[in-house]
């Protein structure tokens, strides 16, 4: 049978993967790197990428079981059960609760497991698509938004000027570019990796506006590099100031205070009173139902908006302390192993809604099997090299003694 391999250390013999099978996975991620940012298409009540990652699951368990950790696994069934609890035994006005209970229960794991089960299994091949496809597939959002293509975009009424693409909206664009290009640098961390990774990532911040995304991009280059931190100082300073004078007027002044008092920083202070008020959660469809409602206008929240625009703040939201968990354990990596990969998506979702986004849970999953996959052939290749030395050491004391022989 043939068999790939990249890395003689990289895996055991029984994770070998036949040719014909290697490229059926390299269809499958193609297919959902392009499906994922066809926000705008609609099938029924669901997108492409939705047909996508249940035909991958599909595919997926027909070869193997889904690679999720104890810990996932107790977050996760702990953060359902309280959902589902919450949701159908508290009376409160929601809207839409069944429609984000399909997404957490079904569509949200499956891109995560999908994820994973891709990322382990391109953990040391390159991937198929590359920095020149992102650079290119960012002219193409570019040219849809310029013509307005029909069916891939649809007009937004916030973020005028801003370019978002086939995507619901600049961030989801800046997010995708970001998180594509992350993986791609955990696999060629050379000054060349680096440079493509702040190149890409700046013009997208330039054309997007999205200022998050440039935050999450310095975490990894400092936790990343393999530079000292004292040389890794200067570049951060450098890119503080980039950052500052891009986005100062929005930093400072009338700006600023209209994103404290009225938008985020209002959302923060009615959320901390509404988890005062039931520390244990208000289940799906309340946050949209309560904003919608309520005589306190938060600028972005109310109809149409689920969630509010902090992770851990929103699912505690959900299910109190269990939707913290989830996040904790899903988003930042703690007790999978995973903190330090997760580390710019953990400071990301702090101010973003990423709990809400499918390509997130995609990226996330195949991060984590990536970064545990580099790990463990990492280990492999210190035992193989630990035996490697050891024979030779005892091939050199066995000829030594041998010469002494008469």
């Amino acid at each position: 049978m043939n068999t790939t391999y990249s890395q003689p250390w990289s895996l055991p013999r029984k994770d070998a993967i036949p040719k014909r099978r290697m490229l059926l996975l390299e269809i499958i991620l193609v297919g959902g790197l392009l499906l994922l940012p066809l926000q705008a298409v609609k099938l029924s009540i669901a997108q492409p990428a939705h047909l996508w990652v249940l035909i991958a699951l599909v595919v997926m368990l027909f070869y193997e079981r889904p690679r999720l950790s104890g810990t996932e696994l107790i977050a996760y069934a702990a953060f359902v059960y309280f959902t589902l609890a919450l949701t159908f035994m508290q009376d409160y006005t929601r809207i839409k609760e069944m429609d984000q209970l399909v997404k957490f229960v079904l569509f949200y794991p499956a891109f995560y497991v999908v994820g994973k089960w891709l990322g382990w299994h391109f953990g040391d091949r390159s991937l198929p698509l590359a920095y020149g496809f992102l650079f290119i597939f960012l002219i193409f959002q570019y040219a849809a938004q310029a013509l307005h293509i029909p069916v891939i975009y649809e007009e937004i009424s916030f973020g005028q000027g801003a370019l978002h693409g086939t995507f619901k909206e600049r961030n989801w664009l800046a997010v995708y570019f970001l998180l594509l290009s992350y993986v791609l640098l955990l696999k060629d961390r050379s000054n060349r990796g680096f440079l493509l990774f702040f190149g890409l990532n700046i013009v997208v911040m330039l054309l997007s506006g999205s200022k998050t995304t440039f935050i999450a991009a310095g975490i990894v280059f400092l936790l990343q590099s393999r530079l000292p931190l004292w040389i890794k100082i200067l570049p951060v300073i450098i890119g503080a100031m980039f950052y500052l004078s891009i986005f100062s007027e929005e930093l400072t002044g009338d700006r600023l205070a209209v994103k404290l008092e009225e938008e985020r920083g209002l959302a923060f202070t009615v959320s901390l009173d509404l988890l005062r008020a039931n520390p244990f959660g208000y289940g799906l469809g309340f946050v949209e139902a309560f904003f919608s409602n309520t005589w306190i206008q938060v600028r972005g929240l109310g109809e149409g908006t689920n969630s509010v625009f902090s992770v851990p703040l929103d699912l505690w939201l959900i299910a109190g302390p269990f939707g913290f968990a989830m996040w904790l354990v899903i988003f930042a990596g703690v007790g999978n192993s995973a903190t330090r990969v997760l580390a710019p998506i953990a400071a990301l979702s702090l101010l973003n809604p990423l709990h809400q986004s499918e390509l997130v849970y995609f990226f996330m999953g195949f991060l984590v099997s990536q970064d545990k996959f580099q790990r463990l052939a990492l280990q492999r290749a210190k035992k193989i090299a630990e035996i490697i030395n050891a024979t030779n050491e005892f091939s050199r004391e066995y000829k030594h003694r041998a010469e002494k022989l008469p």
